[in-house]
């Protein structure tokens, strides 16, 4: 049986159009041509694991999901949380955690500020 490469690069061009990224910025993420990202996301090459795995990391999604399709019914708002995590400057990024901290402490009723 062969592998529908033809599937898993269009799910990695619809990841990469939803997540707002062009393919030069995508391919500079995963440390790769932006011919090589063109190529597979058109089905025409196939990738190596690391590429994968880099592919996966930059949109935020599992590695399953990319070659599969599979995706975890309630991995999508961990997801969007670190979307939106990862689209903030460094420093935002700490005062994201700081605020999420007290938001949770407020919710759960236990301090958990210690371990952020």
């Amino acid at each position: 049986m062969n592998y529908p490469y033809e599937e898993t690069g269009k799910r990695i061009f619809k990841l990469r159009k939803e997540r707002g990224l062009t393919r030069e910025h995508l391919a500079e993420m995963a440390d790769i041509s932006v011919q090589f990202l063109a190529d597979i996301e058109k089905g025409r090459k196939n990738m190596t694991v690391t590429t994968l795995r880099k592919l996966s990391s930059a949109l935020m999604v599992s590695t399953d999901y990319i070659v599969n399709g599979s995706k975890d019914p309630d991995a999508s708002e961990d997801e969007d949380v670190l979307f939106l995590y990862r689209s903030l400057s460094p420093e935002n990024q700490h005062r994201a955690l700081r605020i999420l901290g007290a938001f949770a402490e407020a919710i759960n009723d236990k301090s958990i500020s210690d371990e952020i």
